[in-house]
């Protein structure tokens, strides 16, 4: 069975390049903070299924471990994840007047980051969790 600690690991580093990837095109000084909210995106994406499904007993899993539902689930946030990255860069390519704004651009560039991580430390449990012996459920 995976650890706390592997799945906080794993989770971390798949969160971090995740964010790296999807932060291709940035300037350089914006791809730093979202690959650092990607990685601690990661690392709490990691431990939801087991805040969802909670590991009370060794035959925890169920549906925020299933194979459908986080697939179908899955895809549609990586669908919509292009979309919700240019609205979040686009408000922090904004022109910046006050403090107020950079504290905004800022925000909206480790949200970008951390999208990506969520998503890449969610997989990255899951994943882990279909190696161990007592794999997962299709469903639930």
């Amino acid at each position: 069975m995976s650890s706390g600690r592997t799945h906080r690991a794993i989770g971390t580093a798949a969160g971090a390049g995740y964010a790296l990837a999807k932060a291709n095109q940035q300037a350089p000084e914006h791809v730093l903070l979202e690959i650092l909210r990607g990685a601690l995106a990661g690392n709490f994406g990691a431990r939801l299924p087991d805040v969802f499904d909670s590991p009370l007993h060794p035959g925890h899993r169920s549906l925020a471990h299933g194979i459908v539902p986080v697939a179908t689930a899955g895809r549609a946030a990586v669908n919509a994840l292009d979309g919700w990255q240019v609205q979040l860069r686009a408000e922090a390519n904004r022109t910046l007047e006050r403090l107020w704004q950079a504290l905004v651009e800022v925000l909206c560039r480790l949200g970008a980051g951390a999208l990506a991580g969520l998503l890449a430390g969610y997989g990255s449990h899951v994943a882990l969790d279909a190696f161990t012996p007592v794999s997962l459920p299709l469903l639930a």
